[in-house]
């Protein structure tokens, strides 16, 4: 009987696993209906696997339900949804952010450090590992959240599922991007080693706002990628966050 249990516990997450990287990789496209006849042949899973795997995305937003109608991939974030999740971040992460240089510990600064020096070797490679660098950015961001103390800003940041959207719309994008990217956690790194609030929360807040910048680009624009940008709409936000 626990064995049965077991055994179905390992087909959903399977079935998760499969459907969760054919959604981010757009194998399965945004507004694609889902049904149980065409996922249980092809993942050569059964409904009640296939139905908790699905009920599990609904819960991360990359699948929705509609009573009668079943099951459809979630549709792509349109422009302004990805604006406001990118406000509703930034205002969390700013709110986590100015706490954390008076509460981070050694240990926890010496995590985010190691997660920033895997980033750096995905970075370095010749073309960029696209779902790798987001789960590594995924995890530096939680720990910076989780670094200012407050399990309160930290669920809202986690029920904002934003590197779940992020990494449907990055996809295709360019090395050069995440480098980029990768300069600006250095930034944030260094300011909560220095324990520079002030530095913290402007740094964070820019590389929020180059994140979004860097979304609207044509896949793998470079040239766009590499222009230098102001600090001056990602420091406006941060005031009006604190």
């Amino acid at each position: 009987m626990v064995r049965a249990k077991v055994s179905r516990d390992a087909l959903s997450d399977r079935a998760y696993e499969m459907l969760r990287a054919q959604i981010i990789d757009h194998r399965l496209a945004p507004g694609e209906r889902l049904t149980m006849e065409r996922l249980t042949a092809a993942l050569d899973v059964s409904h009640t696997p296939i139905r908790e795997a699905l009920n599990r995305l609904v819960s991360e937003r990359l699948v929705s339900v509609e009573a009668y109608r079943g099951f459809r991939v979630t549709e792509l974030l349109d422009a302004d949804e990805l604006r406001q999740l990118f406000d509703a971040r930034l205002v969390i992460e700013q709110g986590a952010l100015r706490t954390a240089t008076s509460s981070i510990d050694d240990d926890a600064l010496a995590e985010i450090g190691r997660i920033v020096e895997k980033m750096d070797g995905v970075a370095s490679a010749p073309t960029l590992d696209v779902n790798a660098f987001n789960e590594l950015d995924a995890q530096f961001h939680r720990a910076t959240v989780a670094a200012g103390g407050n399990v309160f800003l930290l669920n809202a940041f986690d029920d904002l599922k934003v590197h779940v959207q992020v990494a449907r719309h990055y996809r295709g994008r360019s090395i050069g991007e995440a480098r980029e990217a990768q300069a600006e956690h250095h930034d944030i790194l260094d300011a909560l080693a220095r324990s520079d609030s002030e530095a913290l929360l402007r740094h964070a807040a820019t590389h929020v706002e180059n994140v979004f910048r860097r979304l609207q680009q044509p896949d793998g624009d470079q040239s766009a990628a590499d222009q230098p940008t102001t600090d001056q709409p990602a420091a406006d936000r941060a005031e009006a966050a604190r």
